[in-house]
């Protein structure tokens, strides 16, 4: 079970954006690209991403927000496809992936499954996600460095995620807490299971 902390003391999108992204940039510094965390990684988000977002919008959860969310991972934000495929095949151009590079990112992401009944912890580890551009900068340049050219999947959610545009994912599921008033013990319940999920990834 996640550890229960406190990081925001309400669920104004202002003071849940700038405390979500303070944790994200302390937690980053720890973290350790090797290939065999990056490749856990990809089996660990993808595509269970979409399917957390789309767990969102089967539950009534946000409306027009999460449906376009879902339209955007499942077909693109324009002719890029599908973003579990897209994640796939850039963090494989690192090797093949291996046994346990499923196993783990299975044992990981299934510990965000057991918070579907409440979705407001799901919401808030979405969002997390959708903020921590620093860390998809950081997985950049780590794969460049190993000679990876195709960035497409960097790209990609370099716009859709953008934490400037109020056009960003991260930005649009924000008012989603504020809209479904999201109990502050769920928002920071769903912070921390974004520290732990990260965590049990890239800090081995």
């Amino acid at each position: 079970m996640v550890e229960r902390r406190s990081f925001v003391s309400s669920n104004k999108k202002e003071e849940v954006f700038s405390k979500t992204i303070e944790i994200i940039e302390q937690d980053r510094k720890q973290y350790k690209y090797s290939i065999d965390n990056m490749q856990t990684y990809a089996q660990a988000i993808q595509p269970h991403f979409t399917m957390w977002v789309n767990a969102m919008h089967i539950l009534g959860i946000g409306g027009e927000i999460t449906e376009e969310n879902c339209r955007d991972e499942m077909f693109g934000l324009k002719d890029e496809g599908n973003h579990s495929i897209l994640c796939l095949d850039y963090f494989s151009q690192l090797g093949e992936f291996q046994l346990h590079h499923y196993a783990n990112g299975y044992k990981i992401a299934k510990q965000v499954y057991q918070y579907l009944k409440k979705p407001m912890v799901v919401l808030s580890f979405l969002i997390a996600n959708e903020l921590n551009s620093g860390v998809v900068e950081d997985l950049e340049k780590a794969l460049s460095v190993l000679g990876v050219k195709d960035t497409t999947y960097v790209d990609v959610h370099k716009e859709a995620d953008s934490i400037t545009s109020e056009d960003g994912h991260a930005i649009k599921l924000l008012k989603v807490l504020e809209m479904e008033n999201a109990c502050v013990e769920d928002i920071n319940m769903g912070i921390q299971l974004y520290r732990d999920f990260y965590n049990d990834i890239f800090l081995n």
